[in-house]
């Protein structure tokens, strides 16, 4: 035997060889981790390159183990063998390698693999020991042989063991360590146990010869190292590339199913297409709004949820050379079921090379399309006709004019409003009401063509705007209406009448914009309706002189107390006995600081529909009260002061407080205060009385104005508490020449004698109507022969404090009557 020629280990080299062993065993270990899992082509690649870092480590390590050894003798090694050798070495570990990557978890592929592996190392160790060319002969003590079979398998099984327990472990780089070492310890154990187990006999024993093609020993162990050490950085920087790069797809895989799971939960459709329109996906969301599921139209053309609308959109889109995303269109979209409906299309392209892709984002926008008609029809209609109501018609008749600016035609613009409509809603409620506007909407409406516009102005008003039409056409169409109104309505078998009042203005001549046009309807029908109603009225610039003076007064009335522009004026009242000055009636007066003298009777009616009368009415008793107390005082002789009342004031329900408040702050007797009532004040007698009786109770003396005039004159006389009555001027004014009216006086005074009543004849403006009224035995007079109605100081100065007979004068004057 030569064993002791091997005098002893190269501490180095074995260091080196267990290194080698520890590093391959890692590097091959961490490549079955990525063998885990690993399908296809990665599983064929991780295979192959940790069966050759194996492999590979397992053959170098043996080698520079022999190396450890100081044979003090030359060694070759014959090439075929020792490619032989790493063969094994490399097919045992794909094998294994293989294994491990499709069972995990199973002591079948713990003894599999670990077998192989152990095989590996075997065959390696000992074919590569019949590699070595020496000039010895090498015998095996068999026990040591099975020793280093045993530590190949055991340690191999167990590294395999730990590393499969735990590496699928958030953490394990300290396990793939532990298992390196222990199959490191696996494959140099069972080297140097090999090793150990062989011997070499002396150089009589049959030496084998050296051919030309074996590699010196130094120069193999030189190669194999810096071989398998470069083999082995390049496989590391190809794992951590790999790694990198599996990172990345894996981090892209996330990704990936974190956007589809976006796009499943969407609630828009989220469809991609290709150039030729033929659908690629579809989300949950589509399936839900389209109908179909999705493999009823994946590779179908866009035309089946689409219309060719679309497709215009789609062709822009891929004509371009760059990426596009955001044009978003309204088009409609086509339900499984065949109905359309409408939708929103958010498109966005995508270029891969000539291929050009697209993704179509999609919502059901049909309660949004519903949302903005409601709201239309809440801004823009009447919410009962639902005809337009101001802002369209102000927004139709503004663009109309636009129009017809350009076109030079003419518009016509018509304001209606229903005659004596109130009483409908009065008698019948606001239901039946609600049912008559909109059947007269109906009727109207049947009247006009397609190109006219109807709208509800407000309560009972309409206003309709026609274009391109003449002032025959409009003035036809008036009547057409008019006619078709006063037709019955019949609503819940009631049979309702009405007419209604038309109101006309022209574009150009009337006014070039919509409020001037409104307005003069609006002016037209006042003046129709003025005269009696069921009829139309063109606009014309007299009228729109009249309501613009109308106007000026009434704004004018607002602030005329306050501003001190109202002043009273009185008129004398004489006894015709005695011809003295026995009392006064209070007249209102209005000096307007721009229009000047306005007439009461101009005035009043207006401050009457304006509700203007009643603080007015107010302050004229306040002021008569408080200065007939200044006159009163001074002389004795006077008996009263007249004070017109509204019939509006009268038909307060507080009238008498507010006459009992007055008479308490002037400190004025009861007595001395005549308040005169016309005949509409006192038309509902069951309301009038009352408010009369509670009058009389406080002292305050009731005259009739006007009387002769009304049409229930006599009935009056009979039942109301009247304390005087006054002989309007219509009559007294010829009563000097003409038979007839002298009768009515005579008549009217003989009627009031008998029932006890004091009267007072209006207007007496010459000597000869007053010898008219003394023979028909009138108890007062009033009129220009005595004084036009003046203001309070020139009475005072020429009436109070001096007992006046007068001195009638022989000419009639030429004076206006008193209001």
């Amino acid at each position: 035997m030569m064993g002791d020629q091997f005098s002893q280990y190269n501490v180095w080299l074995v260091s080196l060889s267990f290194a080698i062993a520890v590093l391959s065993a890692f590097t091959s270990l961490h490549i079955a981790s990525r063998l885990l899992g690993s399908k296809g082509n990665d599983r064929i690649v991780w295979v192959s390159i940790g069966s050759f870092t194996l492999g590979a480590g397992i053959w170098s390590m043996h080698f520079v183990g022999m190396l450890a050894y100081d044979t003090h003798m030359t060694v070759t090694y014959d090439p075929l063998l020792m490619s032989i050798s790493i063969l094994f070495s490399i097919v045992s570990s794909a094998i294994a390698f293989y294994v491990i990557s499709i069972e995990v978890n199973k002591t079948s592929t713990y003894l599999l693999g670990s077998g192989l592996i152990g095989m590996g190392i075997i065959s390696m160790h000992y074919i590569g020991m019949a590699a070595m060319q020496m000039p010895a002969a090498i015998t095996y003590n068999g026990k040591l042989v099975a020793l280093s079979v045993c530590i190949a398998f055991i340690a191999s099984y167990t590294a395999l063991k730990l590393f499969l327990s735990y590496a699928q472990a958030a953490s394990c780089k300290w396990r793939l360590w532990t298992s390196a070492c222990v199959m490191g310890v696996a494959i140099t154990g069972m080297h140097y146990t090999g090793m150990a187990a062989a011997s070499f006999d002396g150089m009589s024993v049959a030496i084998l010869p050296q051919m030309d093609s074996s590699i010196d020993q130094d120069t193999l162990g030189y190669l194999v190292v810096g071989g398998v050490l470069l083999i082995m950085a390049f496989t590391v920087i190809v794992i951590k590339y790999q790694a990198r790069i599996e990172d990345s797809n894996h981090r892209f895989a996330i990704i990936d199913r974190m956007h589809r799971s976006i796009i499943e939960s969407a609630n828009d459709a989220v469809i991609t297409a290709d150039h030729d329109g033929n659908i690629l996906s579809w989300n949950k969301a589509a399936e839900r709004i389209f109908g179909y599921h999705s493999k009823e139209v994946i590779e179908a053309p866009l035309e089946k949820i689409l219309p060719t609308g679309f497709q215009n959109a789609h062709q822009d889109q891929g004509e371009g050379n760059d990426e596009r995303t955001g044009q978003t269109v309204e088009l409609e979209g086509i339900h499984k079921s065949g109905r359309a409906f409408p939708i929103e299309l958010s498109l966005s392209t995508i270029k891969d090379g000539a291929n050009v892709y697209f993704t179509g984002i999609i919502r059901n926008i049909t309660e949004r399309i519903e949302s903005q008609k409601r709201i239309e029809e809440l801004v823009y209609r009447d919410d009962l006709t639902h005809l337009p109501n101001r802002r369209m018609l102000y927004d139709h008749l503004s663009s109309c004019i636009e129009e017809a600016a350009d076109r030079a035609q003419t518009i016509a613009v018509m304001f209606l409003d229903l005659d004596r409509f109130k009483q409908i809603n009065d008698v019948y409620g606001h239901r039946v009401g609600d049912h008559f506007l909109k059947k007269v909407a109906r009727r109207t409406q049947s009247c006009l063509t397609s190109n006219d516009l109807l709208a509800r102005q407000s309560g009972d008003e309409f206003v309709i705007v026609l274009t391109e039409t003449s002032e025959d056409e409009v003035r036809n169409v008036a009547k057409e209406i008019i006619q078709a109104i006063a037709e019955p309505f019949f609503i819940d078998n009631l049979e309702l009448y009405t007419s209604t009042s038309v109101g006309i203005s022209l574009y150009p001549k009337d006014g070039t914009d919509a409020d001037t046009l409104l307005k003069h309807a609006d002016t037209a029908m006042y003046e129709a309706k003025k005269e009696g109603g069921n009829q139309y009225s063109f606009f014309t610039n007299e009228l729109d002189q009249v309501i613009s003076r109308k106007m000026m007064i009434e704004t004018g009335l607002r602030k005329a107390i306050e501003r001190e522009e109202l002043e009273v004026y009185y008129q004398p009242q004489v006894n015709v006995a005695t011809q003295k000055v026995i009392g006064f009636e209070a007249l209102v007066r209005w000096n307007h600081p721009v229009l000047g003298l306005v007439s009461p009777g101009e005035f009043i009616p207006l401050a009457e529909e304006a509700n203007l009368i009643i603080p007015m009415g107010e302050w004229i008793l306040r002021e008569a009260c408080l200065k007939f107390k200044e006159w009163v005082d001074d002389d004795h002789t006077l008996t009263h002061i007249s004070v017109n009342i509204s019939a509006i004031q009268f038909k307060q329900p507080n009238f008498p407080d507010i006459v009992k408040a007055t008479l308490k702050e002037t400190n004025l007797d009861p007595s001395y205060l005549e308040l005169e009532l016309t005949e509409s004040s006192v038309q509902e007698p069951e309301r009038a009385i009352p408010t009369m009786h509670r009058l009389k109770m406080m002292g305050v003396k009731l005259s009739l104005d006007d009387f002769g005039t009304g049409y229930s004159s006599l009935s009056y006389l009979k039942d109301f508490p009247l304390d005087t009555l006054k002989i309007d001027r219509s009559f007294t004014q010829a009563i000097h020449e003409n038979q007839r009216d002298k009768a009515v006086v005579e008549t009217i005074v003989h009627m009031a004698l008998k029932l006890g009543l004091n009267v007072i004849a209006e207007g007496i403006e010459t000597p000869e109507q007053l010898n008219k009224i003394i023979e028909s035995k009138c108890h007062e007079y009033q009129g220009y022969l005595c004084s036009p109605p003046l203001p309070q100081h020139q009475i005072a100065a020429k009436f109070i404090k001096k007992e006046l007979s007068l001195n009638i004068q022989k000419e009639p004057l030429n004076q206006e009557a008193s209001s």
